[in-house]
This record gives structure tokens, C-alpha cells and sequence, in this order.
């Protein structure tokens, strides 16, 4: 296997990584959920949520006014994309796009429907529950098409991040939510083996697209059905007699069931008209489900290794201006480690004030539980974005690095930091700061020296990441209360 980071050199497990470290060579079995976005507060999910409902109403708006040009042209740009290595496909299938004439068949076939003519459709996932030739694989797909031009960014600043040389390439196709179209550039990507390669968040990946017509069919139609023709005692009932030719139960059985009915998306969708409560009982269960990130490094290292590991590297690197580059990028991977997922999208030295400023890392909240979830929805605060600076200094850190801090926060992208730094002889002189910066209104700096960073480690190795919002908590009512 030729990893993503291997290939670049990138010194990180995928557990320090906030992308989903591909293998360049083979497809990768993850998939990416449009229902994972839904499901997620944090302002990356939110905007690529908002470019598949673009996408979506477009598509909509063409079966209602029946222009079968532009829906054609609205299903031409859905192909398999393999500049992300995700999925399984097979041979030669990978990156081929979609006809005018596949295209056009597909919207009439859209068009037709029974879901889209009684608008039943509410989301992308729909199609591939009520829509003839689209399966849950190609949902995954078309998500990944429209929201191509997010995951470019998302690229490009992950690259950034660990100084990983980019090429102009071809973009491919991609949603333009401005001008409500596909549209192409030419950008900066990184190339492995001659191919562009896109990063994923690993947060916006599932080992398998949620929406399923076979499984709403089986767990939930079916089911159903089975309980309304018990009920009614018809001739789908089988009774069971003893021996003595005496009735001991009655039954339904899901396969005579089954038999009963059309096997079609349309009769899918005709029976969620009739029954609203069971798609929406089932559209539920897609959105719980999928609100579950998977531990994709799992397999990789165990976390109490992974912790261990982390605590021993951050001991050996020295204090320092000579080792400030070592300590950074060290920090920037242990932050991701013990703070994943509610911190992500890590970005390096953010130009902000119209690049009069330069921060050292800016994280995105994912507002996932907790403390940061919390703090976001402090009116005061508003921490959709978290400020992070890194400071290897051999001396106490002072006014000017608590100043520096402040001066990046504003109402829009919160008032949210943590300064990191190695430690300091004066503890209370440091909260203290940190408390007159908070009484002031100006904001909250949370300190996070070794020490703190040790803990949380430690409690990752005691398989107790629950503690690491209980010291984070602490350290802010501290702050609060001095």
C-alpha cells in the first residue's frame, strides 16, 4: 500500500490526520453520505449541504418546467470521480461520465416517476430510493461531483498545511451555487503517479451510503405490510395448526409478503404517499445513523499506543526557536488527535485583515458535544472558528503573545483561542491573563502547555476521551472564575 502521506512524505498516522489518508494506488471502500452532512453543524458541512440542495432544487425546478436539455445537462457531470480513491469500482469503469443519451434516459426516467410527480422527493437520497438507475453507490458519486469545488479548497489547504508541492491541473466538473451550473477550472492540486488526487474529510465518509431501497423494501415496507395483513386476517395469513389439527398461531411471512407486491421503486414511492410516517420513520434512521463517524484508523494503531507515542515526541523536542518548526508541526497533529472531531479542517497561518495578520492555525468547530459545542453557542463567543497559536519558547510567555492572540478575534469568526506553549513559572500569572482577556469581554484564550497536553494524552491511553472534555471544561470555568 502506497499511502497518500507515505507518497509525501507526511510523518502522521491517519489518526493526526483531518483528511482520509487514501491509498494512491487502490480504490478506498469509504463513501461520502449527503446525509453525514446533514447531520453536521460546523460551517464546512453546512456549505457543501447547501451546494447539494442547490443542486437538488435545479433539478427539480427542470421536471417541473420539463426541459429535458437542461436536465440532461444537470445529469451529464455525474460520473465515477477517482480523484478521491474512494469507493469500489470496477475496471476501467472509474472516472468514466455519464452520456448526453445516458443522461437524458436518466431524466426522463426522473421525470417520470412517481416520487418526482407527487413531490415526494425531498433530498439527493431520495433518488436512489424511488428513481430507476440510481442506486446508493451513485449517490455517493454525485455527492462527491457537486461538492468537487469544496473538497478542492479543502485540498488545497490541507496541502498547504504540510508543504505538499501542488500542480495546475484540469478540475473537472463541479456545482457553481452562484450561477446554479456545472462549471470547470484550472486549479492547484497535488499529483501522485501521474494522477490529481482530491482529499476527503474523514469526517464526511461512511464505510457505506445509508439510503437503501432494498433495505426501506425489507425493514420497513414489508414489515409494515406484514402487521396491516395480520391484522386484517386475509388470505396472505398462514395459520398454524398442531398436530390435533387445532389453530395455535397466525402468521404473516415476510417472502409470501413480498410475493404480494411490486418489486419497483415506483410502488416505493406509492406506498410512501400513502404512508408518510414510515419514510419519514425510515429518513430518521438514515439521518441517526449517519451521524456516526467512523474510526478509520482504527486498524492502523491503537490509541493508547498512538497517545503514548505522541507524549514521548513532545518530551524530546527541546524549547526553542530552532526547534519551533519540530514543536508545530508535532502540535498540529496531536491537536487533531485528542480533540477530533470537534475540532477540524485545520488551516496554517490564515491570512485574516485582509493579510495584515497571520495566525498560526485556525481549526473549524465541529460543534460535535461538549465543551466546543457549547462555547458556539455562546452569543458572546460565537466559536465557529477556533484560533490556534504555537509558541516553543524557552522563556515565560507574556503580554505580547496573549495581545497577539486577541487581536485575531472578531464577532464573525469568534472569539475563541487556544495558545499553546511549553510551560511557565508563573501558572496563576497565565490564568490570570486569561481571566482579565475573558472579565473584558475581549474574548477567551484558553492555555494549553505540555502538561495539559500529557494529560489528555494520558487519559486517550486510558481509553477515557470523555475526561479530555472534563479537563478542557475545568481549565475554561478556571478562567471564568479567577
Amino acid at each position: 500500500m502506497a499511502s497518500f502521506s507515505s507518497y509525501f512524505k507526511i510523518n502522521k498516522t491517519q489518526a493526526e490526520l483531518d483528511f482520509v489518508d487514501v491509498d494512491i494506488d487502490l480504490d478506498t471502500p469509504l463513501y461520502i453520505d449527503p446525509y453525514a452532512l446533514t447531520t453536521r453543524d460546523d460551517d464546512w458541512s453546512i456549505y457543501c449541504h447547501s451546494l447539494v440542495v442547490s443542486y437538488f432544487q435545479a433539478i427539480l425546478l427542470a421536471i417541473k418546467g420539463n426541459d429535458i436539455v437542461k436536465g440532461a445537462r444537470l445529469l451529464s457531470h455525474l460520473g465515477e470521480p477517482e480523484e478521491t480513491k474512494l469507493g469500489v469500482s470496477q475496471p476501467g469503469n472509474k472516472g468514466r461520465g455519464i452520456g448526453a443519451h445516458q443522461a437524458g434516459e436518466m431524466f426522463k426516467a426522473l421525470k417520470s416517476s412517481k416520487a418526482a410527480q407527487s413531490g415526494l422527493l425531498e433530498d439527493l437520497s431520495d433518488f436512489a430510493l424511488f428513481i430507476p438507475l440510481i442506486g446508493r453507490d451513485k449517490i455517493s458519486d454525485m455527492t462527491t461531483n457537486i461538492i468537487r469545488g469544496a473538497l478542492i479548497e479543502y485540498t488545497q489547504s490541507q496541502c498547504n498545511l504540510f508543504a505538499i508541492p501542488m500542480r495546475s491541473v484540469a478540475s473537472g466538473f463541479y456545482w457553481d451555487i452562484d450561477n446554479e451550473d456545472w462549471r470547470q477550472s484550472y486549479v492547484d492540486l497535488p499529483v501522485c503517479n501521474g494522477g490529481k488526487i482530491i482529499l476527503v474529510p474523514k469526517y464526511t465518509v461512511r464505510y457505506q451510503v445509508g439510503v437503501d431501497h432494498s433495505t426501506f423494501r425489507s425493514k420497513f415496507v414489508l414489515e409494515f405490510l406484514q402487521e396491516e395483513h395480520r391484522r386484517a386476517d386475509d388470505s396472505l395469513v398462514t395459520t398454524i395448526r398442531n398436530n390435533k389439527g387445532v389453530i395455535t398461531r397466525k402468521v404473516v411471512y415476510k417472502k409470501t409478503v413480498d410475493a404480494h407486491y411490486p418489486t419497483d421503486k415506483d410502488f416505493l414511492a406509492e406506498f410512501s404517499i400513502e404512508h408518510p410516517d414510515v419514510i419519514d420513520k425510515y429518513r430518521d434512521s438514515l439521518k441517526d445513523a449517519s451521524s456516526k463517524i467512523p474510526n478509520i484508523s482504527s486498524g492502523e494503531i491503537n490509541e493508547p499506543d498512538l497517545a503514548n507515542h505522541l507524549a514521548r515526541q513532545l518530551k524530546l523536542i527541546p524549547p526553542g526557536v530552532k526547534f519551533a518548526n519540530d514543536y508545530h508541526e508535532l502540535i498540529i497533529g496531536i491537536v487533531s488527535f485528542i480533540f477530533f472531531p470537534s475540532l477540524i479542517y485545520p488551516k496554517k497561518e490564515a491570512p485574516i485583515n485582509d493579510g495584515r495578520k497571520r495566525i498560526d492555525i485556525i481549526y473549524t468547530n465541529g460543534k460535535d458535544g461538549g465543551f466546543f459545542y457549547r462555547i458556539a453557542l455562546d452569543p458572546q463567543i460565537k466559536a465557529n472558528i477556533v484560533h490556534v497559536e504555537c509558541k516553543n519558547y524557552t522563556n515565560d510567555i507574556a503580554n505580547p503573545e496573549f495581545d497577539q492572540l486577541l487581536g485575531r478575534f472578531d464577532h464573525n469568526r469568534g472569539k475563541l483561542g487556544m495558545l499553546l506553549y511549553r510551560s511557565s513559572d508563573k501558572p496563576d500569572a497565565v490564568i490570570a491573563r486569561c481571566s482579565d482577556a475573558a472579565k473584558s469581554s475581549l474574548g477567551i484564550i484558553l492555555p494549553i502547555d505540555d502538561e495539559f497536553i500529557i494529560k489528555c494524552l494520558g487519559l486517550i491511553s486510558k481509553r477515557n476521551r470523555q475526561g479530555i472534555d472534563q479537563e478542557i471544561n475545568r481549565l475554561y470555568q478556571l478562567i471564568c472564575s479567577g
